[in-house]
């Protein structure tokens, strides 16, 4: 595990699992202290569907929204990101939504927390297994 920085960018599956204590090393960045925490608003959208389709009741899942805004900033899409993440989207073959989130990363200079194969071998990014 290479951390780059103090800056990490946590994707919904890292996010998911600290929420589903399925990881301890997220719960090690989250909790740690140690880190600025950054996330994309389009993981605000996924853990959202994710908890919905899970049938969570909406005051946990405002909770765990909360949480997140609580420990970081939250990283809305701009025109800069979205450029870079159709080059990004191309070069590396990733979906629409996984280009966004890694254009957001490195655009902040942070390091990529994610439980999502798809970021495998990329630059700056830490995969939890």
């Amino acid at each position: 595990m290479k951390v780059t920085g103090e800056r990490l960018f946590l994707d919904s599956s890292a996010w998911l699992s600290y929420f589903l204590a399925e990881n301890d090393l997220s719960r090690k960045f989250i909790e740690g202290g140690r880190y600025l925490i950054m996330t994309s608003v389009l993981s605000i959208f996924e853990i959202k569907r994710k908890m919905l389709m899970r049938n969570a009741k909406e005051p946990k899942i405002e909770g765990f929204l909360d949480f997140i805004k609580s420990r970081g900033l939250v990283i809305v899409l701009d025109e800069k990101i979205c450029r870079n993440a159709a080059e990004v989207s191309l070069k590396r073959k990733l979906h629409t939504v996984d280009s966004l989130i890694y254009s957001s990363a490195m655009l902040s200079n942070a390091t990529l927390v994610s439980g999502d194969n798809h970021f495998k071998g990329l630059d700056n990014v830490i995969i939890l297994e």
